[in-house]
């Protein structure tokens, strides 16, 4: 699965394998805006999905193309608390948590952590210029690459 991110903040996506956009051996590049590209609606646009593409994505003629499998980790760390925050109530209500409940917290935060761990590698690879510099020319903003 591919998402195209566009200024100021709209996100889309089409169903095509993300390893499309790894081939350098393209010649010409695809032109990406020929795909059936559709609202996200599983996933919003923010910032720190802006940070990934411009590390991992390529241009398209409307914004910034990037392979799917890049975003994974965002926001897991905050769904795999949640999603047991919302067990929790669902079992207990307003009760003590027990023993079990403790484990599972403890399991859970550990996973939230390797999550925002996998995220900061992510983000931890400098930017492609090109793809900042792109976005600046279609008039989007990046407060902070």
């Amino acid at each position: 699965m591919l998402y195209r991110l566009r200024p100021p903040g709209r996100l889309t996506w089409c169903d095509v394998p993300g390893y499309a956009i790894c081939r350098a051996d393209d010649q010409p590049p695809p032109d990406w805006e020929r795909l059936s590209w559709v609202p996200a609606e599983t996933r919003a646009f923010s910032n720190d999905l802006l940070r990934i593409a411009v590390r991992y994505g390529v241009r398209s003629g409307l914004g910034i193309v990037v392979d799917a499998r890049h975003t994974v980790d965002l926001g897991r760390a905050d769904e795999l608390r949640c999603d047991l925050i919302a067990a929790a109530h669902a079992r207990t209500g307003a009760r003590v948590a027990v023993e079990g409940d403790v484990r599972a917290w403890e399991r859970t935060e550990a996973a939230a952590r390797v999550a925002e761990q996998d995220l900061a590698e992510l983000l931890a690879v400098p930017v492609q210029a090109h793809l900042v510099e792109h976005w600046h020319r279609l008039g989007g903003h990046l407060t902070r690459p």
